[in-house]
C-alpha cells in the first residue's frame, strides 16, 4: 500500500468488517404483516418496518430517538464561479439551523428529531480541486473519523444531510471518478441552474479529473482529491452507523455520493442505508441506480439539504405504528 493511501486504512477496514441485520427481528415483522393481511398490503411501509427491525435488532421496530445530522462545509472551487450559493449564505443557514428558525428546524421538530449541525471549518475552504487536491489524505481521514460523532447520543435512527456552496460540483467530480462517464453527465443539475454555469462546472470537473488522474483509482483517494469535508464526514457517519447497528437515511445527491464511496469499497456495506427521496437532479437518480438504492418517497424536492431525510423520519414513524399500536377494546 502506498504511503498516500495509508491514512485511509482504518476507514477501509471498517467498511470491510462484517455487519448484518437481525434476521429474526425482521422475520418477526414479516409474520406480523401476514397476520394483518397480505404481506404486500403495506408496500414500502412494510419493507421499511422490516428494515428498521433488522437493523435496530428489535421487534416491534420503533423510533424513539431520531437524529438529523447536517454536515456544513466550504469549497475552494466556489472561487471559480460555479456555484449559485456563497459561503456567506452557508454561514447564515448554519445560524438559522442552530437558532431553530430554518424551515428544516420546524420539520425536524414536527417529526421529533434532534438536529445536530456539524460545522466543518467553514472559514477554511478546501482547495480548488481544479488546482490542487481538496484535502490531504490525513485531513480527509481525520474528517471521516469526525463523522463518527454523528452517532453521539446513541440515536436509533440517523438521517444525514449537507449544507454548503459548491458541494454539488465536488460530488459530481467524485461521481465521475467512481462511476466513469463524462463530467457533463454528472453535473446535470435540476431546474433553475443557468446553462452557462452547468458548462463551467463540467469544465472544472474535467480539469480536476485530468489533474488528479493518477491518484483517483482508489475511492478514498478520490474523495480526498475531489470531494469535500462534508462528504468525508458523511462517509464516517455511514461507517459508524453500520457498525453500531443504526439504520441510516440518506438525503440528496451529495450524501448518495458519500454512500457510493463506501459501496465502492464494499458493495455489501449499505444494507443499513435507505434513500429518503430522489431530487429533481438527474445525476442523483443516476447515482441511486448505480448503488442499487430505491427512494422511499418521491416528493420532487429540489434541495438535498436534509429536507428529504427529515421528512422520511415521519414516514418511518408511520411504518412502525401498526406494530406498536395498542389493540382496541371490544
Amino acid at each position: 500500500m502506498t504511503e498516500k493511501l495509508q491514512p485511509f486504512e482504518d476507514a477501509r477496514q471498517l467498511a470491510l468488517q462484517n455487519a448484518a441485520p437481525d434476521e429474526d427481528a425482521a422475520e418477526a415483522v414479516r409474520q406480523q404483516l401476514r397476520k394483518m393481511g397480505r404481506e404486500t398490503d403495506f408496500g414500502r411501509l412494510g419493507e421499511a418496518a422490516q428494515w428498521l427491525a433488522g437493523w435496530q435488532g428489535r421487534t416491534p421496530p420503533r423510533i424513539e430517538k431520531p437524529s438529523l445530522a447536517i454536515f456544513a462545509g466550504s469549497h475552494g472551487l466556489v472561487s471559480s464561479g460555479v456555484s449559485l450559493a456563497t459561503t456567506s449564505q452557508t454561514h447564515d443557514h448554519v445560524k438559522a439551523l442552530r437558532s431553530g428558525t430554518a424551515p428544516l428546524s420546524a420539520i425536524a421538530t414536527q417529526v421529533g428529531a434532534e438536529i445536530r449541525v456539524m460545522e466543518l471549518a467553514l472559514d477554511v475552504p478546501t482547495q480548488n480541486i481544479s488546482e490542487a487536491p481538496a484535502m490531504s489524505p490525513r485531513d480527509c481521514a481525520a474528517t471521516i473519523a469526525y463523522g463518527f460523532e454523528a452517532l453521539a447520543g446513541e440515536p436509533d435512527l440517523l438521517s444525514i444531510g449537507v449544507s454548503g456552496a459548491g458541494i454539488g460540483t465536488a460530488a459530481a467530480a467524485v461521481a465521475c471518478a467512481l462511476f466513469g462517464g463524462a463530467p457533463e453527465y454528472w453535473v446535470r443539475p435540476g431546474p433553475g441552474t443557468p446553462g452557462e454555469m452547468t458548462t463551467m462546472r463540467a469544465e472544472l470537473v474535467a480539469k480536476a479529473l485530468a489533474l488528479h488522474r493518477s491518484e483517483i483509482n482508489d475511492p478514498l483517494a478520490a474523495l480526498a482529491c475531489l470531494g469535500g469535508r462534508e462528504l468525508a464526514a458523511c462517509v464516517g457517519a455511514i461507517l459508524a452507523a453500520r457498525l453500531q447497528g443504526v439504520p441510516l437515511v440518506l438525503d440528496g445527491f451529495a450524501t448518495t455520493i458519500a454512500a457510493s464511496i463506501v459501496h465502492a469499497i464494499n458493495p455489501e456495506a449499505l444494507s443499513h442505508v435507505l434513500a429518503a427521496h430522489e431530487t429533481r437532479r438527474p445525476a442523483h437518480q443516476a447515482a441511486l441506480e448505480r448503488i442499487g438504492l430505491r427512494p422511499l418517497i418521491d416528493m420532487k424536492f429540489q434541495t438535498g439539504g436534509g429536507l428529504g431525510s427529515a421528512t422520511a423520519i415521519g414516514l418511518l414513524r408511520t411504518a412502525c405504528a401498526p406494530f406498536i399500536a395498542k389493540p382496541m377494546d371490544n
